[in-house]
């Protein structure tokens, strides 16, 4: 009976393996060590192989909820099948803190390499494998604990919780993954969203995934949903978190943060696919206005019942109003808006500055787009927004949607934090030297959403 059943798994794993294209090598260096991976860990081996390719990635992601096996694939994918297939490789496993590092390898050692030949050298956080391969554990705290590695060449990189790692430590470690083996370097992580590297984890390697972009990255989402051997016990334990913890540990929700100001954005609720607009439909814009930072121009639409679509957006730095103004005309004529959308734009104050004889509002005006004052209350505006996205749990609907092509958007809403002197507020933060970042589309969202809702001045 119990050798039927390890046929049956074994004929299952092959079957699934073949239909994501694994390597047969790779499913039997799994089956040798006892290791049936389920359909989502099977996924991340499969990415995991693809680095091997010449243009393939050299950094995978597997990040999601709590609990669907994510760090028992990480390490199970590169002992059973990286080490043992090459030998003398250099593996580092590494977490933020030392103690959590080495207490969660000796544990997954443990149940991973029960049946595999290997030696731990528990007080130098050192495997060894007969073949000569090793993995050492390490870990960064502090930006000096980075010091440790500089110089040293690694073949694979195992992150764990890479989003409690700033972007810096990042970089530090993706320097040390060289090599001189006829092996192409690589990095595996595993995390939950939230934390310190919240950011730019999610720009590295869930938004290429979403917007099917990834070039040297490729990202395995997950929940406890994908893991059939759970304690259930667990999952109960998952549900009994509240507010951003529930979303990020039970559901692997990468719109959230610690300190997240609008809490209620949700990718899949309120980013949509583009749809042809109904000709009965208004048009009106947002723009925020900059040089250095970028000038932001939003392109949306309100349907009869209110609900308002976030249809297009040009965001740029470093341009004069006639460049601007060439692409928002092309903006407005690829999404079929109305001429008399160019009469509606809601701008910020400082483009109606009079700090020479022409301000730039009339630069524009020149370039035959007419701006509106907006209405720059921040608290109105952004109770206005939060009040749009809505609340489902509460039998709220949302009415405020975003096109998914509207990229900078997107990404800039979920990343909004709570202004620590006004909690009634959005800390105002600035674009990094690269331009990069800051809260501008945010702020000409602001200006359409809240002065459109408050005057109805666009369809008077």
């Amino acid at each position: 009976m119990k050798a039927k059943k390890l046929i049956d798994k074994i004929a299952r794993l092959e079957r699934a393996a073949h239909h994501l294209d694994c390597s047969p090598q790779q499913v039997k260096n799994f089956i040798s060590a006892g290791y049936f991976p389920q359909p989502r860990q099977l996924e991340f081996h499969a990415a995991a192989r693809l680095c091997d390719l010449p243009d393939g990635p050299t950094q995978i992601g597997f990040g999601g909820a709590r609990g669907p096996g994510k760090s028992h694939a990480a390490l199970a994918q590169t002992a059973l099948d990286d080490c043992r297939r090459f030998p003398e490789l250099k593996v580092l496993f590494i977490r933020r803190y030392a103690k959590q590092a080495r207490e969660q390898f000796d544990d997954l050692r443990r149940t991973v390499l029960r049946n595999v030949p290997h030696r731990y050298v528990k007080s130098e956080g050192l495997l060894i494998f007969p073949n000569g391969s090793r993995i050492s554990v390490g870990h960064i705290r502090t930006e000096n604990d980075i010091d440790q590695f500089l110089g040293i060449q690694y073949d694979v990189i195992l992150i764990e919780e890479a989003t409690s790692l700033t972007e810096t430590k990042m970089q530090a470690l993706r320097d040390s993954n060289r090599t001189s083996k006829n092996f192409r370097p690589r990095i595996y992580t595993t995390t939950n969203p939230g934390g310190i590297g919240h950011v730019w984890y999610k720009k590295r390697f869930v938004d290429p995934f979403r917007n099917h972009q990834e070039l040297d990255t490729r990202f395995i989402p997950a929940t406890i949903e994908d893991n059939a051997v759970i304690d259930p016990d667990y999952r109960r334990k998952l549900e009994e978190n509240t507010g951003w913890k529930l979303r990020a540990h039970r559901y692997g929700d990468w719109e959230i943060a610690a300190g997240q100001f609008l809490d209620n954005f949700n990718y899949d609720l309120h980013v949509i696919e583009p749809f042809p607009i109904p000709s009965e439909w208004h048009f009106f814009m947002g723009m925020d206005y900059g040089y250095k930072h970028p000038t932001v121009f939003l392109l949306l639409a309100v349907d009869g019942d209110d609900n308002l679509y976030v249809l297009d957006e040009h965001v740029q730095n470093g341009w004069l109003p006639q460049q601007h103004a060439k692409e928002v005309h092309a903006m407005l004529e690829r999404n079929g808006a109305h001429r008399a959308t160019r009469d509606y734009i809601f701008a910020g104050a400082d483009v109606f500055a009079q700090k020479s004889q022409y301000t730039i509002s009339d630069d524009y005006l020149d370039e035959g787009l007419a701006f509106t004052r907006a209405d720059t209350d921040r608290i109105q505006g952004a109770h206005e927004i939060r009040a749009r996205l809505g609340n489902p749990n509460a039998g709220i609907p949302p009415s405020l949607f975003i096109f998914n092509r509207c990229r900078n958007l997107i990404e800039c809403l979920p990343n909004l934090q709570n202004d620590p002197k006004n909690p009634e507020d959005v800390l105002k933060v600035d674009v990094n030297e690269e331009g990069i970042g800051g809260d501008d589309t945010y702020d000409a969202l602001r200006y359409a959403v809240q002065t459109n809702s408050g005057s109805k001045l666009a369809f008077a």
